[in-house]
This record gives C-alpha cells, sequence and structure tokens, in this order.
C-alpha cells in the first residue's frame, strides 16, 4: 500500500496515498477563534474553506516548524453521514512515498484514549512508522466545530 511519509518532531508517521485529495505549501491560514490549540485555521481551497490540523501541535504540543518540506496534507475525512470533507493537515518533512504493505503494518499494544488515530506501526529500514488514521482523528465535538451540517 502506498504511503505518503512525514515527520512530526522526530518520530515518522504514514497515511495511506488513498486518503490524500493534495499536497499543498504551507500557506497563510486564518485563526479559528476559541478553537482547540491544534486547530491551524481556515484557508481557500479552489473555493471552499479548509479547515487545518497542526499534526505537531496536537501531538507534540508545540507548532509545526516554518520550513520548506512543512506541508498541508489535503485528506478526505469521512463524516458520520458518509459524506468526505477535505481536512488539511500540516505535517513537517513531507518528503516521500513508501510501499508498505499493509500486513507489515501492526498494532503498537498501546490503545492512548486521547489518540485512537495512533496504533499502527511498522518498521522500514530501521525507523519505526507510526500509522496515522484519518477517520479517527477527530473526535465528534471537533467534527462538529469545523464542518458543521449547514456548511455542507
Amino acid at each position: 500500500m502506498l504511503m505518503l511519509l512525514f515527520q512530526l518532531g522526530n518520530s515518522r508517521y504514514a497515511i495511506p496515498v488513498a486518503d490524500v485529495v493534495e499536497v499543498t505549501p504551507r500557506v497563510d491560514l486564518e485563526p479559528v477563534a476559541r478553537s482547540p490549540d491544534y486547530i491551524a485555521g481556515l484557508f481557500n481551497y479552489r473555493g471552499r474553506h479548509v479547515p487545518v490540523i497542526d499534526l505537531c501541535q496536537l501531538m507534540h504540543q508545540r507548532g509545526c516548524a516554518d520550513s520548506f518540506t512543512t506541508r498541508i496534507v489535503l485528506v478526505g475525512f469521512p463524516l458520520p453521514d458518509g459524506e468526505k470533507r477535505t481536512l488539511g493537515l500540516l505535517a513537517e518533512r513531507v518528503t516521500e512515498i513508501s510501499d508498505i504493505k499493509p500486513e507489515d503494518f501492526s498494532a503498537t499494544g498501546l490503545r492512548v484514549t486521547d489518540a485512537p488515530w495512533l496504533n499502527k506501526a511498522a518498521y522500514s529500514g530501521q525507523t519505526l512508522i507510526q500509522q496515522i488514521s484519518v477517520a479517527e482523528l477527530l473526535p465528534d465535538a471537533v467534527q462538529a466545530l469545523l464542518f458543521p451540517a449547514e456548511a455542507v
């Protein structure tokens, strides 16, 4: 399975390329008032408002570095009604795609209640790569904030 690899701090992560809509350069974002710290803001993508989650802030309580390889990974986020909405994921060192077999990913044995999106990992060479489950990334309250029914 093709996986888009990126880094958050010193750790490597991956999401299936099948979930990716597009990878864009980092752009200026409009803040979302009174939202969780990891919501980096909104930007206009092809005429639609797209919320962006700062994965570094979400995972490591610090914002992603402003570097040449920091990108916004646009993914199709599945809503409970079956629709998909575009969600931006701000990540560092978004530089490669790798073919990792699904069976190479296995449960880590850890189930962090506040991070249900992280539960599988694989080794590529000597590097541990944790898979992020896009579908489990946002709690229900944050989904309702970012994708209210009237905005569809």
